[in-house]
């Protein structure tokens, strides 16, 4: 929701008198036709415990429905193209020299209306003041907005939000999202627009994809085939379904805390998509009470595990049938990861350390 409020706010534009933050906010949708193309460069900062992990991609976009994404993943030099031209998406991965080709829904993703009911809804969610004027990434008058959840008389996540909008151009600029559970404001994630360009009159051959030479091409018939086969995840599958897609004896706990009961699964699958020995699948299982759940994923390798080493580094090491793990603590999640021979086994859950330990300590290979 939150990205896709951000791309909203990216289709909009205001005046130079001051104004209140709902009229900042109405005047970027009304201001919304006047915006024509833009490109930018969006730094995404995440602070997890004491590490920083960051992304970065490029993206060019111009109306109606042409769009250019180069994303960038942490460590890796080689980028991915994510390019739409009005009727395909094409997708480059660079690593496998593949090409994905999409046909695009007649009736588009998500349309100009959409973005503005996702606006809005983000508004009827949060409370916004105006905390005044900064320059930022080099634009001396951008506004500064707060944005607070409201209240619902319900259990409320406790953040809170920085905005900044430009006022030249009414571009969103970036966001720094606040942990407002302590007394002391946490920094938790943070958005950059940089080297931002509204209206250059960007031609439609900038979104002409070419097919590197040697290139496989993969022709999928709807980008919901893609969305919801093996490609990407599988949908939620029983746990024969998901049995029946992999090809390793999936492990299930044998102890569950009270009430607890299985929801479903969902199998993710790259054997097309990744290098040679690089490939993996990787089933997820996830048990509910109520709002509460447990998340289970499993994955085998075809060759050597790549695990994203950046947010296990400062974890607590621990013991699970005397097998070594390691085991990550926030304030909403707690996370167990270990490896049970070839399958690398990650726990998500709001439960306290000895209950996920428990649950680990009972996984077996179901019969």
């Amino acid at each position: 929701m939150l990205v896709l409020v951000i791309l909203a706010l990216f289709t909009s534009g205001c005046t130079e008198r001051e104004l209140s933050a709902e009229e900042i906010v109405s005047r970027m949708m009304e201001k919304q036709g006047s915006i024509q193309d833009y490109s930018y460069t969006m730094h995404m900062t995440s602070y997890i415990g004491k590490q920083v992990v960051e992304n970065e991609f490029n993206s060019i976009y111009k109306k109606p429905h042409m769009m250019k994404n180069f994303i960038k993943e942490p460590g890796k030099e080689e980028e991915t193209l994510v390019l739409s031209d009005g009727e395909f998406r094409w997708t480059y991965i660079p690593g496998t020299n593949t090409v994905m080709k999409t046909k695009i829904p007649d009736t588009p993703e998500l349309n100009e209306n959409d973005y503005l009911l996702l606006v809005k809804i983000a508004l009827n969610d949060t409370n916004l003041s105006m905390l005044g004027t900064e320059e930022v990434e080099g634009r001396k008058k951008a506004y500064l907005l707060e944005a607070t959840p409201k209240k619902t008389g319900e259990q409320v996540p406790e953040y809170s939000m920085k905005v900044w909008i430009d006022k030249e151009t009414w571009m969103f600029l970036g966001y720094e999202m606040y942990d407002s559970s302590e007394s002391n404001k946490t920094l938790i994630s943070k958005v950059e627009i940089r080297d931002l360009k509204v209206n250059t009159g960007i031609p439609d051959s900038e979104f002409v994809f070419k097919i590197p030479e040697g290139a496989t091409v993969q022709t999928i018939e709807t980008i919901e085939t893609v969305e919801h086969g093996e490609l990407n995840p599988s949908g939620e599958l029983s746990l024969k379904e998901a049995e029946e897609r992999v090809g390793f004896e999936i492990l299930i706990p044998e102890y569950l805390p009270e009430s607890y009961e299985f929801s479903h699964a969902i199998v993710y699958k790259t054997d097309k998509t990744s290098p040679e020995g690089k490939a993996y699948e990787t089933v997820s299982l996830t048990y509910k009470y109520g709002e509460n759940s447990i998340i289970i994923t499993e994955t085998v390798y075809e060759g050597s595990q790549t695990q994203d080493a950046a947010i296990m580094d400062p974890a607590e090491e621990v013991l699970i049938s005397g097998t070594e793990g390691k085991y990550v603590s926030t304030r909403d999640l707690n996370l167990l990861n270990w490896k049970l021979e070839n399958v690398n086994l990650t726990m998500t859950s709001s439960l306290e350390k000895n209950k996920l330990l428990k649950i680990a300590e009972s996984m077996v290979v179901k019969k």
